[in-house]
């Protein structure tokens, strides 16, 4: 490991873990394909096809969600922990979810109260995913756990947290609703939460509006146009890399 990479480290709640746990995966592992069979620009990946309305780059230029590296950047931050069994979930006659698995290990708990607001198509019952693995980070860093960046398609809405991982790192359930609707299996290793490791600083917000500062960002914002898309990428996107020392690796 380089002298400038943190470290997140992943400890299992018991051993052996081998064919029981899964550990945490990059994110990267876990781009969906509806995302990777996305056209570049609109409908194709043809720069034939941006029809530009002007002549001076970026304004009516077709592009696609494909072409937003902040979009991809969210999905692929951190690490992804994933479902370690296969989920059924049945809808009973009362209209109520019966969720099952076959492994012998608690993998997911329902409370007995609602006191969340529960997101629109879910069904009003708060369920919480059973983490099996203690995290930790270096000294003055924290995590952000929250539902899989982008990810509206997966069949349950995960809540956020941020837990001062360099100090308690404890594994805890983190809570989930259901989506009406959806019956089936929810595979074994579909992400279910993002780790997102940060360092904690002190911030403080202000409101300049002086001229210089102004024009300053206007004349930023107009440099743009000297490319007919893509210039964020190019000219201030910065790659980010969130690794793991395990030996499985995917594209």
């Amino acid at each position: 490991m380089s002298k400038d990479k943190k470290k997140i480290t992943f400890v299992p709640t018991m051993t052996p873990y081998e064919g029981l746990l899964t550990p945490p995966e990059p994110a990267s592992w876990h781009v969906p394909e509806w995302y990777r069979g996305l056209a570049k620009f609109e409908r194709s990946n043809s720069e034939k096809d941006l029809h530009p309305v002007n002549m001076i780059g970026t304004d009516g230029a077709a592009v696609a969600t494909k072409q937003c590296p902040p979009f991809l950047d969210a999905m692929t931050a951190g690490y992804m922990y994933v479902l370690e069994d296969d989920l059924l979930v049945e809808i009973g006659d009362d209209g109520q979810p019966i969720l099952s698995w076959k492994k012998n290990m608690l993998l997911i708990d329902q409370r007995p109260t609602i006191e969340l607001p529960v997101p629109e198509g879910c069904h009003p019952i708060h369920y919480g995913f059973k983490m099996n693995w203690y995290y930790e980070t270096p000294p003055g860093h924290s995590v952000l756990v929250t539902h899989p960046m982008n990810r509206y398609d997966l069949p349950f809405m995960v809540q956020s947290g941020i837990i001062e991982s360099d100090i308690w790192g404890l594994p805890v359930f983190t809570a989930f609703f259901l989506k009406k609707g959806f019956r089936g299996i929810i595979p074994k290793g579909t992400p279910i939460f993002q780790y997102i490791p940060f360092k904690r600083d002190d911030w403080e917000m202000e409101v300049d509006s002086k001229e210089k500062t102004v024009q300053k960002h206007e004349l930023a914002a107009e440099r743009r146009r000297i490319k007919i898309h893509g210039y964020y990428k190019w000219f201030a996107w910065r790659k980010k890399t969130f690794s793991s020392n395990n030996s499985k690796s995917k594209s």
